[in-house]
């Protein structure tokens, strides 16, 4: 076989997972070609996934000298094929196994053990993401460093949701950190750097509801980003379409790496179902596709799209394309939950770009609009915000319904008595901040006969352990407590939710979805309401279907809103009734009225840009 088509079919093997085949191929090309090094890394690579971890370790050694530039061009190396392994194909748990191995020859750098805390973060593996970002923290000397190694072990500390107090003391000195790096505004990061520093202030709502700050930090920090892509050529389109204002279907493109069975997939569907396709041109763009399988939401909206790209990570490969589509109108789904995301937009491959329904605005300063509604912002927060906040009628959000099945939890199976008041709270760790545990506890204490069901995604024995001592410290039996196990699919969830009376939101985060499926489940909710927008969801969600029963301005009102409901059965019967009569009329229940909503917006903000100065 020519040397070159060997290569090749070794590759093509490598890809496909046939490892002993491949390496055969790898070991006739070392003959062959002793002194090239990439015959011995890929050969590496292939007795490592045959579990065969020494013998690939040796291979590799074979190749590096004790120069820094040999030890250098191995370790990058092992970085890009553990990123194309585990972001093309999805597959953490391999790229893991490569930085691992990597690791394991000493070799002591920086940015291995980087990536490996980013794989252990992605594979829900918390206590080892940890403990690998705290000796990447103690190896970093710069800031953009510190940050990112804070970032990924405040990342994983939210996730188990049970570890507080060093949640807040860590919390603190990163915001120190970033008021540093801002005050420095540095201009020479490099890109992974510029990236990671897009999303480095996620954590900030689920800390404290004080937008007026988090969201000044936020803008600031995002500022210091964009200012390090001013380098970069613009993406727009040459042809300003101010010289070509003739009347024509406007192209609207959706960026989102979770346009599939994701929260925001499961929201943001109905409006590609509604569009007018008359007048407007819909394409998606799904970020971070993975490869194997079927997605039938992500599907769902391919099918409602005149166009749909599966894409990867490569944000100026994204920006292009959109740029190629001559989109007008960019409508970002993601802000800070992905850092490509934020890349592609501060690109600014549209004339027009708009946020919405994300984790709040991102602050970057090429985006013109936050979606929002009467209720989800305050009246002063343009005070606080460097997007324009673009306020629909009614709502910034509305579904046409939920796919429900049959309940598969039942009183009987969790031996709570059939005339217990039943609380109920859904939520990922992230949310489950300690205040607001002890007012859930609060309630509990003074409803007799009530119990407080657990759910959510998280550390399961930190997140039992921490709900007991808060329990136990404020009187009420552990027995009282039940945690409910995870379900295969979110229809049976959503049926699982009737076995609730009344369910008890989270602050100062609120639930987003979860709420959602609680009020068409017609199930009464006590929400919280604050001053940012992730206090602010279910609020305007209860407005938009029509109850204001449950909806508290104060820590004692919660309480209160929580024990009222639990003693007063005829009222629970009251709000689910309103619930259930809701879905006939109220704008949360009526998607395309929503989308004739956001297409008006759409017009308007197209007007205002084609308009002559």
């Amino acid at each position: 076989m020519h040397k070159a088509n060997a290569m090749d079919k070794a590759y093509e093997l490598f890809n496909h997972g046939q490892y002993p085949d491949a390496a055969t191929l790898y070991e006739e090309a070392i003959e062959l070609e002793p002194d090239v090094k990439s015959h011995y890394w890929y050969l590496g690579l292939c007795l490592l996934f045959q579990g065969q971890l020494e013998d690939a370790q040796i291979t590799w050694w074979i190749t590096i000298d004790e120069s820094d530039s040999s030890k250098n061009e191995f370790v990058e190396f092992l970085r890009k094929i553990a990123t194309d392994i585990g972001l093309n194909l999805n597959r953490f748990d391999m790229a893991a196994s490569i930085l691992e191995a990597g690791i394991g020859l000493e070799l002591e750098n920086i940015y291995l053990l980087t990536d490996l805390a980013r794989f252990y973060a992605l594979s829900m593996r918390h206590a080892e993401c940890i403990e690998v970002a705290k000796q990447y923290r103690e190896l970093a000397q710069d800031l953009p460093n510190q940050v990112f190694a804070n970032h990924l072990i405040l990342h994983s500390l939210l996730s188990g949701g049970n570890q507080w107090q060093e949640i807040f003391a860590l919390a603190d000195s990163q915001i120190e950190l970033l008021r540093l790096l801002i005050q420095e505004n540095l201009t020479n990061l490099t890109s992974a750097e510029r990236n990671r520093l897009f999303i480095a202030t996620f954590f900030l709502p689920y800390i404290k509801d004080d937008p007026a700050k988090n969201r000044t930090l936020q803008n600031q920090l995002a500022k210091v980003c964009q200012n390090n892509l001013q380098s970069l050529s613009t993406f727009l389109p040459t042809e300003s379409p101010k010289n070509n204002p003739e009347k024509r279907p406007l192209k609207i493109g959706y960026l989102s790496h979770c346009l599939r069975k994701h929260s925001v997939g499961w929201l943001s569907r109905w409006i590609f179902k509604h569009h007018n396709r008359e007048q407007f041109n819909i394409h998606a763009y799904f970020l971070f596709d993975k490869p194997e399988g079927t997605d039938s939401v992500r599907e769902f909206i391919a099918g409602h799209c005149d166009k749909s790209y599966k894409l990867g990570h490569d944000a100026t490969a994204i920006a292009k394309q959109i740029q190629e589509d001559q989109i007008d109108i960019l409508v970002d789904l993601d802000s800070i939950t992905l850092d490509i995301s934020c890349e592609v937009m501060a690109l600014k491959p549209a004339h027009v770009q708009v946020t919405w329904l994300g984790l709040d605005a991102s602050g970057i300063p090429t985006i013109d609009y936050f979606i929002a509604d009467p209720y989800v912002l305050p009246e002063n927060a343009q005070d606080y915000y460097s997007e324009r906040i673009w306020r629909l009628p009614s709502t910034y959000i509305a579904v046409d319904s939920f796919e429900v099945l049959f309940p598969t939890i039942h009183r009987s199976h969790l031996h709570i008595p059939t005339d217990a008041v039943v609380y109920l709270s859904s939520q990922a760790g992230y949310k489950r901040h300690p205040d607001n545990i002890k007012l859930q506890m609060q309630i509990i204490k003074s409803v007799p006969n009530s119990y407080l069901l657990i759910k959510g995604l998280s550390e399961q024995e930190g997140i039992r352990n921490f709900f007991t001592d808060i329990a136990i410290s404020e009187g009420i039996n552990r027995d009282r407590l039940i945690f409910l196990p995870q379900v295969n699919t979110e229809a049976e969830h959503r049926a699982n939710l009737a076995i609730a009376d009344i369910i008890l939101d989270t602050y100062p985060y609120n639930g987003a979805t979860t709420t959602m499926e609680a009020l068409w489940m017609c199930i009464p909710l006590v929400t919280r309401v604050g001053e940012q927008f992730a206090a602010r969801n279910s609020y305007t969600m209860m407005i938009n279907a029509g109850i204001t029963e449950g909806i508290a301005w104060s820590d004692q009102e919660y309480i209160d809103w929580g024990i009222r409901l639990g003693r007063d059965e005829s009222l629970r019967k009251q709000v689910f009734w309103k619930l259930k009569e809701s879905r006939k009329t109220a704008p949360l229940w009526d998607a395309e009225k929503f989308t004739r909503d956001m297409e008006s917006a759409y017009q308007q903000m197209w007007d205002i840009y084609v308009k002559p100065k």
